[in-house]
């Protein structure tokens, strides 16, 4: 399955519905915002989306760069200003020990568990020492309940393109060599100018449950991982 038309798609013809990303983005920036709060770090962000957090890192005068698939997403970012490059997270074309901290939010559970090994093998390499992996994956999500179906040549698929669903314990266990878990939770993120009066009292509700340890399976699971040399 080309997971790179779906992207090209979405972040190009679509890319409003990255609107609903920016509460668990803007969680991540302001997680690095706080351990950098007297440096600027050099940041890099794995897949795109709409440019909304390499927009803001930009606007911290942080050194800001992106990696993704899609020709057509750097060159809209690289219009904004913001140094961007082609290519994948299993080959990351970036040198060694360049970042202070890479973003990969909502991106390994699109990849083979051949590809998560390859890719935290690249973000490992280009990491600086005690640089840090910030993220999110999707907490226990039921794969089968997004499959849909191409009515052209029947290939069922899954509507985003991913291929894992994690809980806490299976997310934890993909980080080995160098990269150690420094933090790891679930969080409900909510995107709260998108909903109406019903949509606020649910949401209200599942936050409730989720801060008390409580999930369904509308969290994500948030990590921060660490290299050790």
């Amino acid at each position: 399955m080309q997971q790179d038309k779906i992207w090209d798609y979405f972040q190009v013809q679509s890319s409003d519905i990255f609107l609903q990303s920016a509460p668990r983005l803007n969680y991540l920036f302001r997680q690095v915002l706080a351990i950098y709060s007297h440096t600027k770090p050099r940041v890099l962000n794995i897949g795109v989306g709409n440019g909304w957090l390499e927009q803001k890192c930009m606007e911290q005068a942080w050194e800001t760069y992106a990696l993704d698939p899609s020709e057509t997403t750097i060159a809209l970012l690289e219009q904004r200003g913001i140094e961007g490059k082609v290519g994948y997270i299993e080959q990351i074309p970036y040198p060694d020990n360049f970042f202070d901290v890479v973003f990969c939010s909502e991106v390994i559970e699109h990849l083979s568990s051949e590809q998560i090994q390859q890719g935290l093998y690249e973000i490992e390499r280009i990491l600086k020492n005690s640089g840090l992996l910030v993220g999110t994956v999707p907490f226990k999500e039921n794969l089968f309940n997004s499959q849909v179906i191409c009515p052209d040549c029947g290939h069922i698929f899954h509507k985003w393109g991913h291929q894992q669903s994690f809980n806490t314990h299976s997310l934890a266990a993909i980080f080995s060599g160098n990269l150690k878990v420094e933090k790891l939770k679930v969080i409900y993120f909510v995107s709260w100018s998108s909903l109406n009066w019903k949509g606020v009292i649910s949401a209200l509700l599942k936050k409730c449950l989720s801060l008390i340890g409580l999930h369904g399976n509308n969290g994500n699971i948030f990590f921060i991982s660490k290299k050790f040399v």
